[in-house]
C-alpha cells in the first residue's frame, strides 16, 4: 500500500549510487516535519515519542527500494536505519568522485546545441562533484565554458573574457541573450532571403482600392462636364448644313483635267 501514496523524492537505488541526494532530501523532509529528531539528536535529552519515530520510519522505508526494504525489514528504529544505510553507503564518495572528474574533463560548450543544454549538464556535474567534497568556484565555470568554445567561435570567446564576468550567471545570462538574437535574425532570414521580393502587405491592398474609388469619382465628374451624345450628333448636324462639303482631296485635280481637254478639243474644231 505504501507504493501507492506519491513518493517526495527518488528511492534509494539497490546499489546505492544515489546516495548522496537521497540522504539530503530525507534530512530536508524529515526537517520539515519536525522529525529530524528522530535520525539526529542533539543531546541525549533531545529524544522523539514514539509516535514521530514511526512516522519518521515509514517515510524513509517509503523511499527505499523493494530490496533494501526486504533486507532491513526488521529494523523498527528510524535512527537505527539511518547509521546502517550510512555505513553502508558514505563510502560511495570514493566511487563517485573518479566519475564526475572525468564528466567535468570531458565537459565541452561546443557539444551542446543551446546553453540551457549546456547548463543543465555544468549544474548537474558541479552538484555531485559539492556533494564528494569538491568545491567549485565561478572563476573556474567561467574558465570551464569560454576554454571549450568551437575553433570557429575563439573570437566570440575572447569577447566574453574582455568583459571579465565575476559570477558564471552572469555570463550564462549574456550567452542565453545573444543566442536568442541570433535565432530571431535567422528566423527572419529564413522567411525572406536576401534577393526576395517581400509579398505585398494590407496597406498596399487599401492604397489601391483608393485609388479605385477615386478614379470613379473623377469619371463621374468628366461625365457632368461633358455634352450628351444627343447634343452631339445635333451640332455635328448643323455644322453640315450650313457648309456643304467640298469635293474630296483628289477629285478638283481630276475635274481640271476633264475641264482643259474639253476646252483643247473645242479650240481645235474652231480653227
Amino acid at each position: 500500500m505504501s507504493d501507492l501514496v506519491k513518493r517526495e523524492f527518488d528511492v534509494l537505488a539497490p546499489n546505492g549510487s544515489n546516495y548522496l541526494a537521497w540522504s539530503l532530501d530525507a534530512e530536508i523532509l524529515l526537517a520539515s516535519k519536525d522529525l529530524l529528531r528522530t535520525i539526529k539528536p542533539k543531546d541525549d535529552k533531545d529524544k522523539s515519542t514514539p509516535a514521530e519515530q514511526a512516522m519518521a520510519l515509514h517515510i524513509l522505508r517509503h523511499h527505499l527500494s523493494t530490496t533494501r526494504k526486504n533486507e532491513y525489514m526488521t529494523e523498527r528504529n528510524p535512527k537505527v536505519l539511518w547509521d546502517l544505510l550510512h555505513e553502508r553507503f558514505e563510502k560511495i564518495e570514493t566511487v563517485l568522485l573518479p566519475r564526475v572528474k572525468r564528466e567535468w574533463a570531458n565537459l565541452c560548450f561546443q557539444d551542446f546545441k543551446t546553453v540551457e543544454d549546456y547548463n543543465t549538464a555544468l549544474y548537474g556535474i558541479t552538484t555531485r562533484m559539492k556533494l564528494c567534497g569538491l568545491k567549485i568556484k565561478d572563476k573556474d565555470l567561467i574558465e570551464k565554458t569560454l576554454s571549450t568554445f568551437h575553433p570557429k567561435l575563439t573570437y566570440i570567446s575572447r569577447q566574453y573574457k574582455n568583459d571579465n564576468y565575476e559570477k558564471y550567471v552572469y555570463l550564462s545570462n549574456a550567452m542565453q541573450q545573444d543566442q536568442g538574437e541570433d535565432e530571431t535574425i535567422m528566423q527572419n532570414h529564413l522567411s525572406r532571403p536576401t534577393g526576395t521580393v517581400a509579398p505585398p502587405e494590407a496597406n498596399a491592398t487599401s492604397f489601391k482600392n483608393k485609388n479605385d474609388i477615386k478614379g470613379k469619382g473623377s469619371q463621374k465628374d468628366s461625365n457632368r462636364m461633358a455634352p450628351k451624345a444627343n447634343n452631339f450628333k445635333k451640332m455635328e448636324w448643323k455644322s453640315k448644313k450650313k457648309t456643304p462639303q467640298g469635293p474630296k482631296y483628289g477629285e478638283q485635280d481630276q475635274v481640271l483635267q476633264v475641264w482643259n481637254a474639253r476646252t483643247l478639243v473645242t479650240h481645235m474644231q474652231d480653227t
